[in-house]
């Protein structure tokens, strides 16, 4: 009963403040979103805690259900979730200061920021297959007005693109799932429930055709979401027009989550498809992804667009380390999840108050970042290192451990092309915001009120030292949740 409770009270908690917000009076929407935030926080802390104590906890018949494999992504989505309200208050005082939005705007966002992450969090608990497609869907349809937040044309144009690419891609992931029920009536019967613990019961005794056919489909189809190649070209353009802090949402939490869905189906497949066969299929995706970010992080004059396709690159970076299959690039995937969320959220939340101060996602427009607003950038040097890979930051650690469980496999080719399209994507990522920060153009003028907020750079440092400190230490309670999760990963 305990477990149901925490369980129901994880996802009731941003829900009843959608409810809450939608009803109160604006001046209370900001103290509102930061108390109950903060309170499903707590709530998930005491699940992940409660999950690394009995390794797995479920309710109402396992339509609920977490284990540590999604502890990991649902530890992501609170820590960026409450930190990216904090930010989200100190970035929307601004906007009204300018005038950019108006007050009566904070419900629809605060509304739809709490629905976000109920979405999000549904996704982590969801113990049937039918429940997990409808939350990944439904995170889609929450943050797409965020997307198109501002209202003109080209946020607009972007929130359609993300709404048709990944409904497309939701489509093919949900006909993935039913030839994987149909897959399951003969050892199951027709009236079995599509529940993970049901589904990893009768795994071995699947259809290999159509478990493989369906990994498949729904590695195409929540690989639309997750932001691989070549589905990925709905994710550029809503980074480049969203709210920073809905971008650092997108990218920080939302990716891992449809991540989660493709790893899901991964663990139900693997026995009956050949874990060897759906590998395979990992690592072309995932290698694609690298390539194809690589080619255009080069190119990017847009730092927005920029941290968007680091993003394709990170996670086909997990997808790769998961494709591995050892356990060594297992955790070190996981661990990527974890680094790349905080690390992205950190970058969009550093470029963010660049946008308040500037009013341009123009690199070369902006100048002299260090006499203008020398705490962002700190931010801006020490995240563009962090999210290139530079030692001693936490996506440094989870890289290498992906290459080295390359190695450790004695695929010296695959590993040393790894390493060559990282190496290749760090020079794009930390010369263009070295150069705004160092430049030598005269700024002048009074110093932005995004810079002298606390809360546009107090969540922005505690993840730069969240990193920092990951890349030199892993605490036992997340080496505990890595492990145990990347043993889920090789059931």
């Amino acid at each position: 009963m305990t477990d149901s409770i925490l369980l129901v009270a994880v996802v009731a908690v941003p829900l009843g403040a959608a409810l809450v917000s939608l009803v109160c009076s604006l001046r209370f929407q900001i103290a509102i979103a930061l108390l109950f935030q903060v309170v499903a926080f707590g709530l998930a802390l005491t699940v992940i805690a409660r999950v690394l104590q009995v390794g797995h906890i479920g309710a109402f018949a396992h339509w609920l259900y977490l284990d540590s494999l999604s502890s990991v992504v649902m530890l992501v989505v609170t820590i960026v979730s409450v930190l990216a309200t904090f930010y989200s208050a100190g970035y929307l005082r601004h906007e009204l200061h300018e005038k950019v939005i108006k007050s009566d705007e904070l419900r629809k966002y605060f509304v739809l920021f709490h629905l976000f992450v109920f979405a999000m969090l549904l996704v982590t608990i969801s113990g049937n297959l039918g429940l997990l497609w409808t939350a990944i869907s439904a995170t889609t349809l929450a943050s797409a007005p965020l997307v198109d937040f501002y209202g003109s044309h080209e946020p607009l144009e972007a929130a359609w693109k993300y709404i048709v690419l990944t409904v497309a891609g939701s489509l093919l992931a949900l006909l993935g799932l039913l030839l994987l029920y149909q897959s399951g009536v003969g050892p199951l019967g027709n009236s079995y429930d599509f529940s993970i613990p049901v589904l990893a019961g009768a795994a071995p005794h699947l259809s290999p055709t159509l478990a493989a056919t369906a990994f498949l489909l729904i590695l195409v189809g929540f690989g639309t979401k997750a932001g691989l190649a070549p589905m990925h070209s709905w994710l550029p353009d809503a980074h480049s027009q969203a709210p920073s802090p809905i971008c650092a949402m997108l990218s920080g939490a939302e990716l891992n989550c449809a991540m989660l869905g493709i790893f899901r189906v991964y663990t139900l497949t693997a026995a009956a498809a050949g874990a060897a066969t759906l590998r395979t299929g990992m690592l072309v995706f995932g290698l694609l992804s690298m390539i194809v970010a690589v080619v255009f992080l080069i190119s990017q004059r847009n730092f927005k667009r920029l941290l968007a396709y680091s993003s394709v690159e990170q996670m086909g970076l997990i997808s790769v380390g998961v494709g591995l299959g050892n356990p060594l690039a297992l955790i070190g995937a996981l661990l990527l999840m974890v680094t790349h969320g905080f690390t992205k959220c950190l970058m969009f939340f550093a470029t963010g108050n660049l946008l308040l101060r500037f009013r341009s996602t123009t690199i070369r427009e902006i100048q002299g970042v260090v006499r203008a607003m020398p705490w962002t950038a700190l931010l801006l040097v020490g995240g563009a290192l962090a999210i290139a890979g530079a030692p001693p930051f936490g996506v440094f650690i989870s890289e290498f451990s992906i290459i080295a469980g390359a190695f450790a496999g004695h695929l010296w080719v695959l590993g040393s092309l790894i390493a060559a399209l990282l190496l290749l994507g760090f020079i794009p990522l930390v010369v263009p915001f070295h150069r705004m920060t160092f430049s030598n153009a005269e700024t002048g003028g009074e110093v932005a009120q995004a810079e002298l907020s606390t809360l546009t750079l107090l969540p922005a440092f505690i993840l730069l030292g969240a990193v920092l400190v990951i890349g030199v230490w892993i605490p036992d309670p997340l080496d505990q949740l890595l492990h145990h999760a990347a043993t889920v990963l090789t059931r």
